[in-house]
Parts: C-alpha cells; structure tokens; sequence
C-alpha cells in the first residue's frame, strides 16, 4: 500500500512538472524570437486589424511583430502598408503583394515576398520603424530572410 501511495504521488508530481513545460512548438518559436533579436530587431506578440478587399477592418489577427526602429525618424512621411492579398486602392508591388503608396523595392524584397505570401501577414513601414507581422510558420531561414528584408525596407525614403 504504501508501495502505492508512493508511485502515486511521484507520478503526480511528473505530471504537473511536463505540464508546464513549454511544448515542443513553444520551444520552436522562442528559438525563431532568440535568433530575431541576434539580428537586432524587436519582437512583440500583437495584433493586427486587417482589411478585407473593400479596406474595411474586417478583421483581427494576434501576430507576432518584428521591428527594426530608425535611428531618427524620417520627416514628412506617410506610413505605408503592405497586404498579401488585394485591397481595392492599393497598387500591386509585386506578384501577391499590395501598398497604399507607390513603393520600390529590390530584387531581392521582391523574390522574399513571393516565397513568403503564405507566412507573413502584413508589413508597415512608418516614419519611426519598419515592422513585419508575421504568424511564426518558419524556419530559421524564414528568420534571415525577414531580417534581410525589413533592413532593405528600412532604407525606403519619402517620396
């Protein structure tokens, strides 16, 4: 019996101890937050309000944002917004991807925002920061990527 009890309260305590250990999942994207800072962006667990094909917020969606803030916020600037789908006022940049202002953008942005239309959510460039919404369903070189692609738009000036 007390050979019982014993078992008992040993399998109860390893119970509780792998409850709140993170899931494998969890582990995955603190590496992926982890290896974002190393580039040296911001990462906040947001939401964003996105807009349906008419631009009415239809819609929120809990993402997860990398920032990469300007050393001194740009003057005259309007923010623009970047969507993965088609919003009736917004110019299409590249294959997939619309902004509500005229945008240039690399070869490079261009070949990273295809490949990733199904990953990333949104991205906003504003006078202070350039910010990459993004649901987290990547890799490593997802990471690099994003990275590489919010310095590239970092260097967007007024025009």
């Amino acid at each position: 019996m007390t050979a019982l009890i014993v078992v008992f309260i040993t399998l109860s305590l390893m119970g509780s101890a792998l409850w709140i250990m993170p899931s494998k999942r969890e582990r995955q994207k603190m590496s992926l937050r982890m290896l974002a800072r190393k580039h040296n962006l911001t990462v906040q667990l947001t939401s964003i309000d996105l807009p349906d094909k008419w631009d009415k917020i239809t819609e929120k969606e809990s993402v997860c944002a990398y920032h990469k803030y300007r050393e001194k916020p740009l003057k005259s600037f309007d923010t623009i917004n970047v969507y993965p789908f088609e919003v009736w006022k917004h110019n299409e940049i590249c294959k997939g991807w619309y902004a509500n202002k005229p945008l240039e953008l690399s070869d490079s942005s261009i070949a990273i925002l295809e490949k990733s239309q199904k990953i990333f959510v949104a991205l906003e460039i504003s006078d202070a920061k350039v910010s990459l919404y993004w649901r987290e369903q990547g890799d490593e070189n997802t990471v690099d990527e994003a990275s590489e692609l919010i310095a590239d738009l970092s260097l967007v000036r007024p025009t």
